[in-house]
């Protein structure tokens, strides 16, 4: 939980605000940046259960919809991710060794178009994105790549609702985000949903 809540707080803190300033997505919807901080959140827990550093999973989550350009299936968005990707790990983290960009990289550009994941980075990026289509369509464990994220992913919905419930209080207790913050969330999110995420569509 204390290695959880360190990187929590630099996935919210420093990371996402980078992303923000790069991205077609908006604060709102369900595309929106409260998804990529969702799935940035499953990123962390998946990094720690398989003993891979969370920074480039953090940054292959924050990264992995900035090229979307609506809300439909898309495999598309995640190859548009690379030049992003590349200029922002450039531009943000100079001294990353090139192993490490491949790695972000790859998992952002193959995780709309990959079968089987190259790496751990890659494994948890796509397990952290699809726990919320396995929660809303039902579980297929052929999708799935890591013990937690399948794990995760099989859980009833009232087991959904307490890990919910879970993470609310763990943001709180660490102080990452109030109950203010995550309610008002919960509000623009239904609200964005009701009407569509608007993507910025940002020229490049």
């Amino acid at each position: 939980l204390h290695e959880k809540a360190y990187y929590s707080k630099i996935l919210l803190s420093d990371i996402l605000p980078k992303i923000e300033l790069i991205t077609n997505q908006s604060r709102y919807g369900y595309h929106g940046l409260t998804h990529t901080e969702q799935v940035g959140m499953f990123g962390i827990e998946l990094a720690l259960s398989v003993h891979q550093d969370p920074l480039p999973v953090m940054l292959a989550a924050g990264l992995h919809d900035c090229a979307r350009t609506n809300d439909e299936y898309c495999e598309q968005h995640g190859p548009r991710c690379e030049p992003i990707a590349r200029k922002f790990l450039a531009d943000n983290y100079p001294d990353m060794l090139p192993i490490e960009v491949e790695s972000i990289v790859t998992a952002v550009r193959d995780h709309t178009i990959g079968r089987n994941a190259s790496d751990l980075v890659s494994a948890c990026l796509w397990d952290a994105d699809r726990i919320r289509l396995s929660w809303e369509m039902g579980y297929a464990p052929e999708f799935f790549s890591t013990p937690y994220g399948k794990m995760l992913a099989s859980l009833s919905k009232e087991k959904q609702d307490r890990y919910i419930g879970w993470q609310e209080r763990f943001l709180i207790d660490n102080k990452i985000k109030t109950r203010a913050q995550i309610e008002y969330d919960k509000a623009m999110n239904a609200k964005q949903n009701a009407l569509g995420t608007v993507f910025k569509i940002k020229e490049r």
